[in-house]
């Protein structure tokens, strides 16, 4: 599959590949068939314990980062969708990648390799600003991840993980919200490290709370901040 130009202009509003100029290379370098990788559910773009030399990013579709412990037992690290980086944290680093790359739908992934991207690091400073502001972020947000497993239960889990992103709740002008939840149940519950029968509790207790309502494949939300205060009273407590 080919990158339109519409992909193109799409990943650079949304990520640091905005603030490459013309001059860069990058529209040509994902135009190039040998840094594109098509995918069907369940293929696996990347083992974990090798090496990745390279920045990838989502084009098309959902993968999901595995860690595969003793006895075959998998634990799912994360998530990503269209527009989402992959395998930044190992640049330069040669360091083996703990986790598999797995499909989740069908997906595009282009690579970019680790030459080329440490060279626009070095011409273009703005987007290694941003790219080093995206990784600090992405360690962050797991540093939060591994604080909320640790301490709370499945429904505070949930809440974090949909609506506050460890850090801060959405805002509308009317103070509701309404998202889908385009994941197998089983998939979302082992991302959050709990049983699918946790996972359906804590869904069932949102809804008799009146915190959520279901809406076809998704949620609405009628009041962000009052589900944010139902598992975190006194705010975020990261």
């Amino acid at each position: 599959m080919r990158i339109s130009p519409t992909d193109i202009a799409f990943l650079k509003s949304t990520t640091p590949l905005g603030y490459l100029p013309v001059e860069s290379g990058f529209d040509r370098l994902a135009a190039d068939p040998e840094m594109l990788f098509d995918l069907e559910p369940g293929d696996v773009l990347l083992e974990a314990g090798a090496e990745s030399p390279g920045l990838y990013v989502m084009v098309h579709g959902a993968v999901e980062l595995v860690l595969t412990a003793g006895a075959g037992h998998e634990k799912i690290v994360e998530f990503a969708k269209t527009g989402d980086f992959l395998c930044e944290e190992g640049l330069f680093s040669g360091t083996p990648r703990p986790y598999s790359v797995r499909a989740l739908t069908q997906a595009t992934v282009l690579r970019l390799p680790e030459e080329r991207v440490g060279q626009w690091i070095e011409r273009y400073p703005e987007f290694g600003r941003h790219l080093l502001a995206l990784i600090n972020e992405r360690i962050e947000y797991f540093s939060r991840d591994v604080f909320t497993q640790r301490t709370k239960n499945a429904t505070a889990r949930l809440v974090c993980y949909l609506l506050c992103q460890f850090n801060h709740a959405p805002r509308t002008p009317d103070g509701s919200y309404f998202l889908t939840v385009p994941l197998p149940r089983r998939k979302l519950a082992a991302r959050l490290g709990i049983t699918s029968e946790h996972l359906s509790r804590a869904f069932r207790e949102l809804r008799e709370q009146g915190l959520i309502v279901s809406e076809g494949s998704g949620y609405f939300i009628p009041d962000v901040l009052r589900l944010s205060a139902y598992v975190c009273p006194a705010g975020c407590d990261w």
